[in-house]
């Protein structure tokens, strides 16, 4: 099994929580929903990663308000094992502009996440944060 290093970043605006749908060529999990995420390239700190990746993904300028821990989520089926630190960011606008790698997006309620088929350990991330 490979390891993976990433972040991710739960977006929040207004109380809602914006959830990304990957395209269906993704590498990684096609059609799947998640939060904004990345690989951390060399050198980069995990905090300007997340900042960065949310830029590229939604076209948002996000702000970190807390971070989480560090969690693992194992995919026995791709034997992968995920390494994520987790982070909560706020944007003051909702206007989302999708890049290449997902193709929808949804502002939506914690609750209203269950409704969603998503990558491995999106509900850790949350409880990392205390939203769940």
């Amino acid at each position: 099994m490979k390891t993976y290093f990433v972040v991710t970043g739960v977006v929040k605006h207004n109380n809602k929580f914006l959830i990304l749908k990957k395209a269906p060529d993704d590498y990684n999990y096609p059609n799947k929903w998640s939060f904004c995420s990345g690989f951390v390239k060399e050198f980069e700190a995990g905090e300007e990663t997340i900042i960065r990746e949310i830029k590229e993904e939604t076209g948002l300028d996000g702000k970190i308000v807390k971070s989480g821990g560090i969690v693992e989520a194992l995919d026995d089926i791709n034997q992968k094992k995920w390494v994520i630190a987790v982070y909560l960011c706020e944007v003051q606008s909702p206007d989302v502009k999708l890049c290449h790698e997902n193709t929808d997006f949804k502002w939506v309620s914690l609750e209203e996440m269950d409704n969603y088929p998503f990558v491995p350990g999106l509900s850790k991330d949350l409880k990392t944060l205390g939203l769940k």
